[in-house]
């Protein structure tokens, strides 16, 4: 079993705690079930020998792809799922108080889910900070 994890983010401080395998594995192939095409065409025009952080990646097409694969309940679903193994200090239990700690911040709160999928699955990728570096080339940063 990981360890707790804990990140400032936007000066406020959380603690990721490592999900169960089971809810980890279904949430895997929730995201997948999204992201899975679009990756799947960054893989197969993958240079090899290549990092995929130095490929060339069509990222509006990416964008365009996934947005046609997403459905407002399922997407509800994900983050509450990605979040619910996190604490927040001084506010306890995200999954309890999600709409009081989120309510008019959605970039704080993509910042926040961003960084619990990067503690869940970075090892996933060894280690590298994959789904930072993908926004990274899109300009976009989680903290």
């Amino acid at each position: 079993m990981r360890e707790p994890v804990e990140r400032t983010i936007d000066d406020e401080t959380y603690t990721f705690c490592q999900m169960t395998p089971t809810a980890s594995l279904k949430l895997m192939v929730r995201i997948a079930r999204i992201i899975g095409a679009p990756m799947g065409g960054i893989m197969g025009d993958a240079k090899v020998g290549k990092d995929i952080l130095e490929q060339d990646i069509d990222v509006p097409g990416i964008v365009s792809s996934i947005c046609a694969n997403l459905d407002q309940d399922e997407v509800v679903e994900i983050v509450k799922a990605a979040l619910s193994q996190t604490i927040h200090t001084g506010k306890g239990e995200v999954s309890k108080q999600f709409d009081l700690i989120f309510a008019g911040r959605l970039p704080h709160l993509f910042k926040v889910v961003g960084t619990a999928l990067e503690v869940e699955y970075g090892d996933f990728f060894g280690g590298k900070p994959v789904f930072q570096g993908l926004l990274k080339k899109a300009g976009m940063t989680l903290a």
